[in-house]
């Protein structure tokens, strides 16, 4: 390959990066903002769907590379995904019941789950793992730490200090564990899933 069309490669990649990086921010404003829920539900696809955009159309990443396709999930990443529920139990029992909502439930949480995963581990997980190749650990807890810097503003702004610092850990090791059973097994779907079953969830109860 010509030095010309490596340095071209690494130019498009910078670029690209740079792009999921602003993503990224107005991503985060976007989740703090007091928006209302079918607004915010609308408004949080738009960066996954960019993000893809990007690195499809952009610098040519295949449709795989982004995870987006279906395949099984490996025991590995089902042992991995299955042990993750048992973090959420002290999480819910720490929280106020205050039953089922068909909105939240059926419509923002499942468009938040889609939402996430489509940027964090199908845009950006892509992008971390293309910068840092020689370390897929790396890849994975960098994306991991900008998923959970996310839900800062948030989290400090709703919750106290020790609910927020909480929501800090674990959406770190939520990132970790979703981050590395979607490069693991090649495929988004199956964390999305999960992703969408957490937020139902929680959806059950509220943190005061």
């Amino acid at each position: 390959m010509a030095d010309s069309e490596i340095e071209g490669k690494r130019r498009r990649l910078g670029l690209a990066t740079g792009i999921i990086l602003v993503l990224w921010a107005i991503y985060t404003v976007v989740y703090t903002l007091p928006l209302d829920d079918a607004l915010s539900a609308a408004l949080e696809i738009i960066p996954g769907v960019l993000g893809l955009t990007v690195l499809t159309m952009g610098i040519g990443f295949k449709p795989g590379e982004c995870y987006l396709r279906l395949g099984p999930i490996s025991k590995k990443g089902l042992a991995l995904l299955m042990s993750f529920f048992i973090v959420l139990i002290p999480i819910l029992l720490t929280g106020r019941w205050v039953g089922w909502n068909w909105t939240a439930g059926l419509i923002y949480a499942p468009a938040s789950g889609i939402a996430q995963e489509l940027f964090f581990r199908a845009s950006l997980l892509p992008i971390t793992i293309r910068l840092f190749e020689r370390s897929r650990l790396l890849a994975v807890a960098v994306q991991s730490a900008l998923f959970a810097i996310w839900h800062v503003p948030l989290a400090f702004t709703t919750a106290p200090l020790t609910g927020a610092i909480a929501v800090v850990i674990v959406t770190f090791i939520g990132g970790m564990v979703w981050g590395w059973q979607v490069q693991h097994d090649r495929t988004v779907y199956w964390a999305m899933c999960q992703h969408i079953v957490y937020l139902i969830l929680m959806s059950l109860f509220v943190w005061e």
